[in-house]
């Protein structure tokens, strides 16, 4: 899921698509604006503006249809033929070209001013053009590079610190530009982890840094996280109706399309608690392959659906036993609002998977505490369901500004692990009139286990697990448009009864290559 539910479907955390707009392709102009979305531009950030389901799934939705798409060529008819001189005379054309000399050529316009290291979009710049010569082509080429040190400096289950790193690549094709395939594009996506394994000592369920948690939690690992074909389906272009239909490998954490929380934890949020309902976990894996349908009404998917492999595959391609265990479909419906003149947004979510599962069967990327007393059944026909609201408060244009957004979420107590989910907060960009690209984020979420498994652990005795309690801030500061650096603080009621609150700093350095 950079800006995604955690499950394409979901239409909060994981899926879906930084504000649900729909870049340009096939030659068409491209309608972003700038301010806070140069984040989006200057590396995509590893993201595509997708609804909040899927990113690739609205990878590239024409919103600003050339002329000749509807039929709007210019008139090309030829002007009233002017009459001819009467022979042996010049026309007065000639007599013109004859008394005045023929004026100077003009000057040759001066070239665009490159902008210094400390104000281009990336590290690395243009590549002397190139950078420009291929995205007119319909290729973008994006990449960046983020390390994090964080650290339990008091409570929890014991002190200590770890540093972990990622690098992104992402390589988007406008297959209408580059091959004369009109409406279709292309996404390939690459991650590399590495350095100290993801931070432990907590006592926590929710592991504090979700972005270390891809494609592994340990070591050094590198993974094709995305893979897969968009193609659109115009309806009205002009009022940015359509439908998009996707298909392939995607990494759904990355597909969160959220200006106030959301993201894979590169540029929001850390906790994933606060990137979208735990509740959905049981369904939805991080990296898996999908087919994925959106109706899209001005510009907003207004419904989406996915039907994705429920087993992650983060380090395999899942391709020799696609669906073999089971399959999950994972519809949502968002409804557009205004309140106070400012932007709003009510999303409902679900996912059900026929796969089989008790509560204590593994999840990567949360904390199971196991085993159990007794061994359960396994049971199909998991489910969860979530509501997602979010209202601007300060709101200065598309996606620049801050607000308030809330969840809540449910699922089967049988087979779920998590069964209660609920997530308040504040967020956005530009706090400050003098740095309006900052982003922030204040936000406390509460995730409760099943009864089920908390009545058959087989560590009853060292006392009943307690609900979390998490809270979270961070700081986004864009020191230039390519170098971010971000601190954040996590408060923690554990759910270990023995661990006490854990304090957990850390500081995160992104770099846009």
């Amino acid at each position: 899921m950079r800006q995604g539910s955690i499950a394409p479907g979901t239409p909060d955390p994981y899926v879906p698509s930084k504000s649900g707009q729909y870049g340009a392709m096939s030659g068409e102009p491209d309608s972003r604006a700038d301010g806070r979305n140069v984040r989006v531009q200057g590396r995509s950030h590893m993201r595509i503006r997708a609804g909040p389901f899927l990113r690739a799934l609205l990878l590239t939705a024409l919103l600003t249809p050339c002329p000749a798409i509807y039929g709007l060529e210019p008139d090309t008819s030829a002007a009233p033929a002017k009459p001819a001189a009467a022979p042996g005379e010049s026309s007065a054309e000639d007599k013109t070209s004859e008394q005045a000399p023929t004026p100077p050529p003009p000057p040759p316009a001066a070239p665009a001013p490159v902008p210094g290291l400390w104000k281009q979009e990336t590290l690395t710049s243009d590549w002397g053009g190139t950078r420009s010569h291929w995205k007119e082509k319909g290729i973008e080429l994006d990449f960046a590079f983020t390390q994090f040190a964080q650290g339990v400096a008091a409570g929890g289950i014991q002190t200590g610190a770890a540093g972990t790193g990622r690098f992104q690549s992402a390589f988007k094709v406008d297959l209408g530009k580059l091959v004369g395939w009109k409406f279709w594009s292309f996404d390939l996506e690459t991650e590399t982890r590495f350095g100290g394994p993801l931070l432990g000592g907590t006592g926590t369920i929710s592991p504090v840094n979700t972005a270390a948690l891809i494609p592994a939690a340990a070591g050094s690992a590198f993974t094709i996280s995305s893979l897969n074909l968009t193609r659109i389906f115009p309806i009205d272009l002009q009022k940015g109706n359509l439908i998009a239909l996707s298909f392939g490998r995607f990494n759904l954490l990355d597909l969160s399309d959220e200006n106030f929380f959301g993201g894979g934890g590169i540029e929001r949020f850390w906790n994933i608690a606060q990137i979208g309902p735990l509740t959905v976990l049981r369904e939805v894996p991080f990296i898996t392959n999908l087919v994925s349908f959106a109706y899209v009404r001005r510009g907003e998917p207004i419904f989406t659906l996915a039907v994705l492999d429920p087993n992650d595959h983060s380090l395999n391609p899942g391709l020799s036993n696609l669906f073999a265990q089971g399959v999950t479909f994972s519809p949502g419906i968002n409804l557009p609002a205004k309140y106070f003149g400012k932007t709003a947004k009510h999303s409902f979510g679900a996912a059900v998977t026929t796969k089989e599962y008790t509560p204590f069967d593994a999840i990567r990327q949360i904390v199971l505490p196991g085993p159990p007393i007794h061994p359960l059944q396994p049971e199909r026909g998991s489910w969860a369901a979530n509501y997602t609201f979010r209202q601007y408060i300060v709101e200065r244009g598309k996606g620049d500004g801050w607000g308030f957004f809330g969840q809540v979420a449910f699922a089967n107590k049988s087979t779920s692990p998590i069964s209660q989910f609920v997530n308040v907060g504040l967020g956005g960009n530009g706090l400050s009139k003098s740095r309006r690209r900052d982003e922030f984020g204040l936000a406390y979420a509460y995730t409760d286990f099943s009864d089920v498994l908390k009545n058959n652990l087989a560590t009853i005795s060292l006392g009943r697990l307690l609900p979390e309690h998490q809270g979270e801030v961070f700081y986004n500061f864009h020191i230039t448009p390519w170098l971010r650096f971000t601190p954040d603080l996590q408060i923690i009621r554990p759910t270990r009864p023995v661990a006490g609150i854990a304090i957990i700093p850390g500081v995160r350095l992104e770099v846009i290559l």
